[in-house]
């Protein structure tokens, strides 16, 4: 069987495009626990998670994604998400006003 010419090139420019993600690919700017303050500020789980919109910062852009909220301070909220293009799960914390319900 012979290689399918006609879409040769868009397969190509897709997979240097994934290529490209995944070595450029930037780890997410979330809160430190000196941020957090956690003494002054416990945190308290949600008995469900819950569905909201997170801005999560990366070292050049700031991205709007869907997340599961899990646990929150009176200044933070505790997300899950999802990462397409590393494929994985992240958790982490982000600033309260970063989050807004889905």
């Amino acid at each position: 069987m012979g290689q399918n010419k006609r879409y040769a090139e868009h397969y190509g420019r897709l997979m240097d495009e994934r290529i490209g993600e995944w070595v450029m690919r930037e780890e997410p700017m979330l809160l430190t626990a000196a941020e957090l303050q956690l003494r002054q500020n416990p945190p308290k789980n949600f008995d469900q998670p819950r569905r909201v919109y997170a801005w999560v910062r990366y070292p050049t852009q700031a991205v709007r994604m869907q997340a599961m909220a899990t646990a929150w301070t009176r200044t933070a909220v505790k997300i899950r998400f999802y990462e397409q293009h590393v494929d994985a799960w992240r958790e982490g914390w982000v600033w309260r006003n970063a989050v807004t319900p889905a």
